[in-house]
């Protein structure tokens, strides 16, 4: 049984740990725990709003540091295994996080099916850009983003479809193991959660996903269950809902 002070028993809840917040995971219940990161904040050319679905923009100074929070957050957690999209800002943050870690017992892999969705045309313009030359397909996927299809892209359908594959294949690869941490990005990380927990596609903008915040899922081992393969246990942790909740109280 682990020590309360490592901040990897108890149950599903944060706690201080000196120079921050610690996740806390009580390691003797339930199935593995898959933890989906998404990375920081990356490095843009400017101000303006980019549409950077495959352009592989860097982590920026903002997101280095948020990458550092949560590794120190999940530090206490031994990641048996990391596996990153291969797009810099991904991988950058599962090396941060994965340096950071107390106890390391694995090296960070990589996997191109855990990229961000591909924006086809899209890619690399800011917003404006977008709106002023595809004026029309662009106010069609405004309203009905999980059908229509920026020219040369990929659906959201299509990203789901790839997304849970890998999701899946990496579940099955990593039987036996407790802790699994998956770095990727914003709109595969809720493609997968959605389709898992049966929420809309259509929600991406519903449901908020912060750079660096955390989605925590537990693989239940059987589908027979009555709440089926997986559980969500947390959607969007990161060490600054402690602020949120100073705040609220």
């Amino acid at each position: 049984m682990y020590n309360r002070n490592t901040c990897s028993r108890v149950k599903f809840q944060t706690a201080s740990a000196g120079d921050g917040v610690c996740f806390i995971v009580d390691g003797n219940s339930g199935g593995m725990k898959i933890f989906l990161l998404r990375h920081g904040k990356p490095q843009f050319p400017d101000e303006r709003k980019y549409v950077y679905g495959r352009t592989d923009f860097p982590l920026s100074d903002a997101g280095k540091n948020e990458a550092k929070a949560i590794g120190k957050a999940l530090a206490a957690i031994p990641m048996d295994r990391i596996i990153s999209s291969d797009l810099a800002r991904a991988a950058e943050t599962a090396r941060i996080v994965s340096g950071l870690q107390k106890k390391k017992l694995c090296a960070v892999e990589q996997d191109p099916s855990l990229r961000e969705i591909d924006m086809g045309e899209w890619d690399g313009l800011t917003k404006d850009e977008i709106a002023e030359g595809y004026v029309d397909i662009f106010r069609k996927r405004g309203k009905d983003i999980a059908n229509v299809t920026p020219p040369g892209g990929e659906s959201l359908g299509r990203l789901q479809a790839r997304g849970i594959a890998a999701f899946e294949r990496i579940a099955e690869e990593s039987k036996g193991l407790r802790n699994v941490l998956i770095t990727a990005h914003g709109a595969i990380m809720w493609s997968i959660v959605s389709g898992l927990f049966g929420l809309p596609l259509d929600g991406l903008y519903s449901f908020g996903l912060d750079y660096c915040g955390v989605h925590l899922i537990e693989h239940c081992g059987s589908s027979e269950r009555p709440w089926g393969k997986y559980r969500l246990i947390r959607y969007n942790w990161s060490p600054k809902l402690s602020i949120y909740m100073e705040d609220i109280v």
